[in-house]
């Protein structure tokens, strides 16, 4: 609802239909903290476990590199590969779905 006033007529009206634009969301931050994604995840019902056994069922070289970067990284960037590879395997989801998880789930963690 919106109140209308007319500066020429002085008149008020009264617009019950009207409705505020919905806000966009803001935009997702590109990294989030290492605690914030793991304390992200098991808000989310994940465990820190079903994330080391997907990279303990990776190939080698990259099962080594996907450990040092789960157990070392400080920061964990949205578009890393490893991480939208990994995301995806966890979550289930396709491509498209992952975009918009991954931003969700990113602007949720920068606030924890």
């Amino acid at each position: 609802m919106r109140v209308i006033y007319d500066i020429k007529t002085g008149r008020t009206t009264v617009d019950r239909d009207w409705q505020p634009e919905p806000e966009a969301p803001l935009p997702a931050p590109n990294a989030v903290t290492r605690r914030q994604l793991r304390l992200w995840l098991v808000r989310h019902g994940y465990t820190l476990a079903q994330v080391e056994a997907l990279i303990e069922a990776l190939p080698e070289p990259q099962r080594t590199e996907a450990r040092i970067e789960w157990q070392d990284a400080t920061q964990y960037e949205r578009g890393h590969p490893l991480l939208r590879q990994l995301a995806g395997a966890l979550l289930k989801l396709d491509k498209e779905e992952l975009d918009a998880t991954l931003d969700r789930a990113f602007r949720e963690a920068a606030a924890l």
